[in-house]
């Protein structure tokens, strides 16, 4: 069995949900999965951050603000549109986005040009609000459309000041198994409060894991209050044994700290026990600052092993 920075490109679209878990498990702590704002122009004009984020090293690249309703993903819908004539792109806008919603291939020839497992952000947020899109909501109509489009895997979390609870994201796994089932791999946890609790309860993090997320997620030591290494190893434990896979985030704004930071946080979650680690969004424009992504990845699994999947992005 490979492990996940020994894929190659045609191994990112080959392998399905348990084959994916099980060389995640395999890699023994050296995945990488980075987090891109999709609904922004990209850092650098002329490349989506999806892609910057694959080239500087991440295995796993996830959207967050993606809305199944207005499916656009700035870096790559936008090309051949001008941005100096809004008018005419709010107009394009409004065409493209109904052509992705009827096209089965749409997230697929996405990841053709990132060539990395691909992952979409949805939030169980709390019903009396109101104001929350529904394309970015976890509902029945929009887990059919994950199926759809072929994502490899859903993450049930939470952005900043959403108040979505603990109890939320549990509430929604018993959905998200029955329509993804064995397709689409869950990720469930919270990376910050988002308006509610820091999760650091035993019970909780176990809860995940037992209503059906294949991977639990929480709180990178030293990203919020109180989280240090002997939490998350703790909590980590409790993932385990279960048998779900455990996942470390960096969902504070640390992604866009100096890459000491990146690097310390990086090697307290891989002594917490962590199976893969996430860099969130908050840099610039949407991404984490590119270096911090492969200084992670140089931090959990060497330049060598950093090296090969930032190379593997340019065979195809």
């Amino acid at each position: 069995m490979k492990r996940i920075f020994e894929l190659s490109y045609e191994d990112f679209f080959r392998l399905k949900k348990r084959e994916i878990l099980n060389t995640i498990k395999h890699s023994e702590g050296r995945t990488v999965m980075a987090e891109c704002v999709i609904s922004c122009p990209p850092l650098v004009y002329g490349v989506s951050n999806l892609e910057l984020a694959a080239a500087f090293g991440a295995d796993m690249v996830t959207l967050n603000t993606f809305d199944f309703d207005y499916p656009f993903v700035f870096g790559i819908d936008d090309e051949g549109l001008s941005l100096t004539r809004p008018w005419e792109f709010a107009e394009n806008h409004r065409i493209k986005t109904a052509e992705n919603r009827e096209n089965p291939d749409y997230i697929k020839n996405i990841k053709n040009i990132v060539g990395r497992f691909i992952g979409v952000n949805l939030e169980p947020v709390p019903e009396e609000i109101k104001d929350f899109p529904k394309g970015r909501r976890v509902s029945k109509e929009n887990l059919e459309k994950v199926k759809f489009y072929g994502f490899d895997y859903v993450v049930i979390t939470a952005n900043p000041n959403t108040g979505v609870s603990s109890d939320d994201i549990i509430k929604s796994l018993e959905l998200c198994n029955e329509i993804l089932g064995e397709d689409v791999i869950i990720i469930a946890g919270k990376m910050h409060a988002a308006g509610k609790e820091n999760v650091f309860d035993e019970k909780i993090v176990k809860g995940f894991a037992i209503n059906g997320a294949d991977i639990v997620l929480i709180p990178a030591p030293g990203t919020v209050p109180g989280m240090d290494v002997d939490t998350a190893k703790r909590l980590i434990y409790e993932i385990h044994s279960e048998g779900a896979l455990a996942m470390t985030a960096i969902g504070t704004s640390q992604e866009g700290s100096d890459k000491e930071t990146v690097k310390n946080i990086a090697l307290l979650s891989k002594m917490a026990g962590a199976d893969i680690q996430h860099i969130g969004d908050a840099g610039f424009s949407g991404i984490a600052f590119p270096e911090n992504i492969m200084e992670l990845s140089i931090a959990v699994r060497g330049k060598r092993h950093t090296y090969r999947r930032m190379g593997y992005s340019l065979r195809k």
